[in-house]
């Protein structure tokens, strides 16, 4: 007998930058402290920030994340990596290794090679591990990407996986972002998602209410929890870290930012151990002492704007000043002479002179796992002498040196002179021996971190419920082509609420005006307190009404009230006494014309109406000619109004009925 595949518990965002990343690594760890064997996967990422795993390059997110786990990384849990090389131009990575014939391929031609790939990785994960852990990539809701979508709902329904959406409440607008993309989703889409996640939240939770609640009437899905703004220390790729100046101690660290930046998240150390910068002006380098040219994915496009940026002068006045100045990587190639490129990889450049040194690309890409040991280094760099370290390496091209300049690791990994150090070596900061070479002390380490976001799941999430949704078997939703998008959402602008006396149709309109208009409504009220008792029910009713609300008392003319009314939500209660009124008043024809009117009026204002009304044709016949003249009359009055109504809702003993 086959084994059962383990289940797929998915994070997927209402936005780019919801927090998804990190709330995968999050749970990654939870799950594995209670001894669940648990592996991340993300189908598609898009970053030029890679590690080197087992099989060649990940995307750092999951290579964090497997971290995270308790796990050995590995190129399946992110089976294809796009990295940025021009505005419209990726290099694509299958389960480690660059592919050229897909690079150039166009995008729409992509999905029929990969989609296999991603199927048969995650397959695999789900047979070794117990439980997967999925991320998605921007919003499912981008109608314009479903057709090729390879890591979105497609990796959702695939595997049957519990769905949680998650949005960056700090931005604002986290509960339109999650309505509108559950909306957008089809409606087998829509059954995979189990809840909602708020992310980023700074104050006091209690203050979201009722958006939750409202939240979850409109989309029967409850929002677990509301996470805090988590200011951590672990590697991003979008280096949030170093966005800024950092207000600890230690040297300033100036992290040039040219374009196609690659593998900053190297650099998280340097946010604990100095004041670490991503800086783009020239005039930054002033005060800085320590500056490092990280790497880059289009090593010729960086060259050519710190040319015309001003920032090549002023890291040549800086190097000359005798402050420290490291390269990686790109930045290695960016110090040297010249770069060679007569296969046409990237593109010639020439570099800034700082090392005499000759760059040639190559095609083949040199992708591994490398230690090695610093030789004959001096200045600020000789603190890291005979120093054995370990990184990684993900280049093209190969350097080598002349002159005054010298190489100072085994096999072409590193050249120096005076206080210009160039390495091929990632990961430089991250060695804790380096660190207190360099700074006097160790950053703490990765495992601090991940505890500490476990820990706030576990304080701000229901994870007993998250923990049940992950373990639920949901069968895959798979069927031929595509799943197409389902048309907009149309908010209705006539409902109809119907019932029989004390049925509860009033308090659900009531409850309906609040989702859709807060306490921006006008109530319409056509009742005429005749006598104590009436007056009584009046009041009673306004009670029940939030104090916010406009009131317009309009036993006859509807149309004119809705036509007066300040609120964009109206209320209407009830239909059945102004046909009452009309017609004792004005006779059958002033009903068919009021409410007439009034359907016209709704029409030309465009504003949202809900209207009350009783259901009476199903009673006993009246005894008398005027009675059963009125109950015709509010019968054809129901029925225009429901002909015309987006939603018609009957109300029997507390319980809602939504008629075709």
């Amino acid at each position: 007998m086959a084994r059962r595949l383990a289940p797929v518990l998915m994070v997927q965002g209402a936005t780019s930058g919801a927090g998804k990343s990190l709330l995968v690594t999050a749970l990654a760890r939870w799950f594995a402290r209670r001894g669940v064997r648990v592996a991340p996967f993300k189908a598609q990422n898009m970053s030029n920030h890679a590690r080197v795993a087992a099989g060649g390059e990940m995307g750092s997110a999951q290579y964090l994340q497997a971290l995270a786990a308790g796990i050995t990384p590995e190129v399946r849990m992110n089976p294809v990596l796009l990295k940025p090389e021009a505005e419209t131009k990726s290099q694509v990575v299958v389960l480690g290794q660059a592919d050229p014939e897909l690079s150039r391929a166009p995008w729409s031609e992509r999905k029929p090679r990969l989609w296999p790939v991603v199927r048969e990785s995650l397959r695999a994960l789900r047979e070794e591990y117990e439980l997967v852990i999925a991320e998605g990539a921007g919003s499912p809701a981008e109608v314009n990407l479903r057709s090729g979508d390879i890591v979105n709902m497609a990796v959702a329904r695939e595997a049957g996986a519990a769905v949680l959406l998650v949005a960056d409440i700090d931005r604002g607008g986290a509960f339109a972002h999650l309505w509108g993309t559950w909306s957008l989703l089809a409606a087998e889409e829509r059954a995979l998602v189990r809840g909602f996640v708020l992310n980023k939240f700074r104050g006091d939770a209690a203050l979201l209410a009722p958006a939750p609640e409202l939240l979850e009437r409109w989309t029967g899905l409850p929002t677990l929890g509301v996470l805090p703004y988590l200011r951590h220390r672990l590697p991003d790729e979008d280096a949030p870290l170093l966005g800024t100046a950092g207000s600890g101690s230690g040297p300033r660290v100036a992290i040039v930012a040219y374009p196609y930046a690659s593998n900053l998240d190297e650099f998280w150390p340097l946010a604990e151990l100095a004041r670490v910068e991503l800086v783009r002006d020239p005039a930054a380098l002033a005060d800085a002492e320590l500056v490092v040219l990280p790497g880059s994915k289009h090593t010729a496009a960086s060259a050519r704007w710190l040319e015309a940026s001003g920032m090549a002068r002023a890291l040549s006045e800086y190097a000359a000043s005798g402050r420290p100045l490291l390269g990686v990587c790109g930045g290695l190639q960016l110090l040297g002479r010249a770069v060679h490129d007569p296969e046409g990889v990237e593109g010639a450049a020439r570099g800034l002179g700082l090392l005499e040194l000759e760059t040639t690309m190559d095609p083949a890409k040199t992708v591994r796992r490398s230690r090695s040991r610093f030789v004959g280094l001096e200045g600020y760099w000789a603190a890291l002498d005979g120093l054995e370290v370990t990184g990684y390496e993900i280049h093209h091209g190969n350097s080598r040196a002349a002159g005054g300049t010298r190489e100072v690791m085994a096999g072409g990994r590193a050249f120096a002179r005076g206080n210009v150090l160039g390495v091929y070596l990632h990961g430089l900061f991250e060695e804790p021996a380096v660190q207190r070479a360099l700074f006097g002390r160790a950053a703490a380490g990765l495992e601090r971190e991940f505890e500490r976001l476990a820990d706030a799941l576990e304080e701000h999430l229901d994870m007993k419920r998250i923990e049940e949704m992950a373990f639920s078997h949901r069968e895959p939703v798979r069927r031929a082509g595509a799943v197409a998008p389902p048309d907009p959402p149309r908010l209705p602008r006539l409902v109809l609420y119907l019932g029989g006396a004390r049925t509860g149709k009033s308090a659900a309109a009531l409850e309906r005006a609040r989702a859709l208009g807060g306490d921006a409504v006008t109530f319409i009220a056509t009742a005429i307190a005749g006598d104590k008792e009436m007056a009584a029910r009046v009041a009673a009713h306004r009670a029940e009404r939030p104090a916010a609300w406009e009131t317009i008392e309009e036993p006859r003319d509807a149309a004119s009230a809705l036509e007066r009314a300040k609120h964009d939500v109206a209320l209407l209660d009830c239909l059945t006494l102004l046909v009452s009124n009309l017609l004792l008043a004005d006779g059958e024809a002033a009903v068919r014309e009021g409410v007439e009117a009034l359907l016209a009026a709704w029409r030309r204002s465009g504003k949202t109406l809900i209207v009350v009304s009783n259901e009476v044709g199903m009673g006993i016949v009246p005894e008398n000619a005027l009675a059963r003249r009125y109950r015709d009359l509010l019968g054809w009055a129901n029925r225009t109004v429901a002909e015309a109504a987006d939603e018609v809702v009957l109300v029997v003993a507390g319980r809602q009925l939504f008629l075709e």
